[in-house]
């Protein structure tokens, strides 16, 4: 897979991934995903299509309207990137801060078809107030 990606490419898709979830552009997202696509969460072990995924970044942006990624890093693997980051803002229960990793694979058309996201849901308690 991804084997006509240079890590270049890898790098400017994961850019524009990083982009459409900062800016709450789910159909930008949407764009960059292969159909079937799924988010697989450590959290619950459950797997989400794409649209389950714009409707969570929704969501937080709606939640926590000062929704902030810093201290942002991306790492091109075989067979896509790697995201680490830290999202940040005012939550209805206080400030948040969550450290999160998420693993994306690439399919050769450079579109994502899965996405692993790692976090501590204990730092997403303030999500609820």
């Amino acid at each position: 897979m991804t084997g006509q990606l240079s890590d270049d490419d890898k790098l400017a898709i994961a850019e524009r991934f990083a982009a459409a979830s900062r800016q709450n552009d789910g159909a930008a997202y949407a764009a960059l995903c292969a159909p079937g696509a799924v988010t697989w969460h450590n959290f619950d072990g459950l797997e989400v299509g794409t649209e389950q995924t714009v409707r969570t970044v929704a969501w937080l942006h709606r939640t926590v309207p000062n929704l902030a990624w810093t201290d942002m890093a991306l790492y091109p693997t075989p067979t896509g990137f790697v995201s680490q980051t830290v999202m940040t803002g005012t939550a209805p229960g206080g400030e948040l801060r969550v450290h999160s990793c998420v693993i994306v694979t690439l399919d050769d058309e450079g579109l994502v078809s899965r996405v692993e996201e790692y976090l501590d849901p204990t730092q997403t308690a303030v999500l609820s107030g």
